[in-house]
């Protein structure tokens, strides 16, 4: 919240030449709380991480997220 920021989160991407450039399969939201620390902030988003990656695996597997088509 020191600058103003209200959700962080993270993504599942495929990877390619450049650096965090290859298409998003799927992303995570994690709001920023007041109380927040900088560790506490880290291991909410390891969790949504823990939770969004098999989860879009699955997706994958399954036929509901095609490479290519947009999220």
């Amino acid at each position: 919240h020191e600058y103003g920021v209200r959700v962080t989160g993270c993504t599942v991407h495929l990877v390619d030449h450049g650096i965090d450039t290859g298409p998003i399969l799927a992303q995570g939201v994690v709001p920023v709380l007041e109380e927040d620390t900088p560790e506490t902030l880290h291991r909410r988003i390891q969790e949504e991480e823990h939770e969004l990656y098999p989860r879009t695996l699955a997706r994958l597997f399954n036929g509901e997220i095609r490479i290519g088509q947009p999220v």
